[in-house]
């Protein structure tokens, strides 16, 4: 995908105006230009593995849902078009593209094949029915990582992706099974939330026991389209650490991945790299101007053989102490973005961000060009 603008990092440049964190104006339009016509990750294929197994997702105000149709993907609009029920209501789960207000039964290419009392009540025909399928919703599929996309038009998702693509296509390789699945609201804008990972400039203070003991603190950054990279050095310890705990357990870690590496994929999807053994997979969608909702997935590089070495519970130490640290990083996030949050409702004057924060300029001249 092509920027929107061209990019150049800058010192002490005006952030967006305050008033784009709260505004409900802004978040309407934000739901209509950048979530609905940007591919939004949805989950993982391991979720939709079996036939009939889906996810449902709310996207720019719309919900979604993505299904497993005898192992193709196909993603609609969750509202029945006979009367607008949700059809999915669970968050994932298995079962029938089927109504459970009044039983109507989809298939997929969303047309309702399964109507109770059709003849009687409806006389509908092939071409009746076919009128009264479901919206359609892009899926695409890269490595592990599921997308879609509302707006019937759009790149696809290779070009949205660009060179970041074989970084999930890598990533899909080395860490396949998920260890912990977590979520929680924020008091703050998803923009908040966002940029609360994009950059290390806070870490002395809002992570001094966290995560800044983890790194050496310098800061490389690149730029693909809408998203960004950023790469900082892990601490001597930490590595000695990792590759101790690597060799022990029988890990197989990402020989490319090998310092803190954090992808941002635009608009809300933030996938962070430690030592190539751990992956924090983490999004932050809006629930509203004022709200947003983080999920949060864990991964451990993929063992040797079936188990690894070491047995299970060393295993599953590991696995609390990665579970532990991220959960207190993202608490300590959760207050710097709330705090900032409140703080932005009571100026009109916007943030300055430096060159340490060149990321989040970046961010915001993407979403600027994307908002019109």
């Amino acid at each position: 995908m092509e920027s929107p603008l061209p990019f150049v990092a800058a010192k002490a440049v005006p952030g967006i105006a305050p008033a784009a964190y709260h505004d409900p104006e802004v978040f309407r339009v934000e739901e209509e230009r950048i979530f609905r016509r940007s591919w939004v990750f949805a989950g993982f294929t391991d979720d939709l593995a079996r036939p009939n197994d889906y996810l449902t997702r709310r996207i720019g105000g719309l919900d979604v849902l993505v299904q497993n149709f005898d192992g193709e993907l196909r993603g609609f609009r969750n509202v029945c078009t006979h009367r607008f029920a949700m059809i999915h209501r669970a968050k994932h789960g298995n079962g029938m593209l089927r109504c459970g207000y009044h039983g109507w039964t989809f298939d997929r290419d969303g047309v309702p094949y399964g109507i109770p009392g059709n003849e009687a009540n409806f006389a509908l025909d092939k071409p009746g029915r076919c009128g009264r399928a479901l919206t359609p919703v892009a899926v695409g599929v890269c490595g592990r990582f599921v997308f879609l996309r509302v707006a019937a038009e759009g790149p696809g998702l290779d070009d949205w992706l660009g060179v970041y693509g074989d970084v999930l296509r890598h990533a899909s390789e080395i860490f396949v099974r998920s260890f912990d699945e977590r979520s929680m609201e924020w008091d703050a804008n998803w923009k908040m939330g966002v940029e609360s990972v994009l950059e290390v400039y806070h870490a002395d203070l809002t992570h001094p026991t966290t995560f800044r003991k983890l790194v050496k603190g310098d800061w490389r950054c690149d730029y693909d389209g809408a998203h960004s990279r950023g790469v900082t050095s892990v601490s001597d310890k930490s590595a000695r650490w990792w590759d101790g705990v690597s060799e022990r357990l029988g890990f197989r870690p990402s020989t490319a991945l090998r310092e803190y590496d954090h992808l941002h994929i635009f608009p809300n999807l933030e996938i962070g790299f430690t030592r190539g053994a751990v992956m924090s997979v983490q999004t932050y969608d809006p629930l509203g101007p004022d709200r947003c909702g983080l999920g949060l997935r864990l991964f451990l590089a993929d063992p040797e053989g079936d188990d690894g070495r070491g047995g299970p519970a060393a295993r599953r130490l590991i696995q609390e102490g990665a579970r532990d640290l991220n959960v207190a990083l993202l608490n300590e996030d959760r207050e710097a973005s709330e705090l900032a949050f409140r703080g932005c409702r009571q100026t009109d004057r916007p943030a300055l961000l430096g060159l340490n924060e060149e990321r989040i300029q970046q961010f915001h001249a993407v979403w600027r060009g994307m908002m019109g």
